[in-house]
């Protein structure tokens, strides 16, 4: 029978083993979006791309190095090698020649409305109406249901879009869940806001075609983080 000690040894050894064979392989460039203001600050990823950057190359067995990069610029980075990895987007909001994984990020995508104009009963009473928006990014829900008559107000992220909503720039903005939740948490929502459904979908992670790491291994680094369980607990940081 091994001995308590010997067995904390032998463990000890394996952690070390493990950590240099991740020290001899290229790290995961996991590609950020930034908001792309200046800032005398540096600029550091969410908790939520922390976390699930970190997780993913600890199961692909790499260290982990964060590519921030403003939206403009991240699909030319993947589609010219100078990152790996890119997760919670969709192939539709993000067109380019790069490899994407199985869906797994959920992603609501709502309207919120000001509580003194009347709530939209559909997507077809947002025709011709100013709409908070983040600058460069899709939402083929809309494009479609609106068409020419989808008028964007845009910010350069969805924080001052929060804030230009806020403000009584636009009446209508369009954004996701989880920053209501946030925001309703530090009591930032007019009593009597409106929320509406717009998309609920599972997002994916792109895989740049020039990198080293295919998507089966991302795949299997998912599945990994799912079946124990830490991917639950990142999901709560979006």
């Amino acid at each position: 029978m091994i001995k308590p000690l010997l067995l904390a040894m032998l463990f000890a050894m394996l952690l070390a083993v493990t950590a240099v064979q991740a020290a001899d392989k290229a790290p995961l460039r996991y590609v950020v979006k930034t908001d792309g203001l200046l800032s005398t600050d540096p600029q550091q990823p969410s908790g939520f791309q922390q976390k699930m950057g970190a997780a993913l190359a600890h199961q692909l067995g790499r260290p982990v190095r964060y590519v921030l990069l403003p939206r403009t610029r991240i699909m030319a980075a993947l589609e010219g090698g100078g990152g790996d990895l890119l997760c919670s987007y969709l192939p539709t909001w993000m067109p380019g020649d790069v490899d994407w994984t199985r869906a797994f990020i959920p992603v609501s995508e709502v309207l919120l409305t000001m509580p003194r104009v009347t709530p939209p009963a559909s997507l077809a009473d947002l025709r011709g109406k100013r709409l908070g928006t983040v600058l460069g990014f899709r939402y083929p829900t809309l494009e479609q249901a609106l068409g020419k008559d989808f008028i964007r107000d845009d910010a350069p992220n969805s924080a001052l879009s929060f804030r230009k909503w806020a403000a009584g720039r636009f009446d209508h903005l369009v954004t996701t869940r989880n920053v209501i939740t946030q925001h309703a948490a530090d009591g930032a929502l007019p009593p009597g806001y409106h929320v509406m459904p717009i998309l609920e979908v599972k997002t994916m992670c792109a895989v740049s075609r020039k990198s080293d790491i295919t998507v089966a291994e991302v795949n299997a680094a998912i599945n990994a983080l799912e079946k124990n369980g830490a991917l639950t607990a990142i999901l709560k940081l979006r």
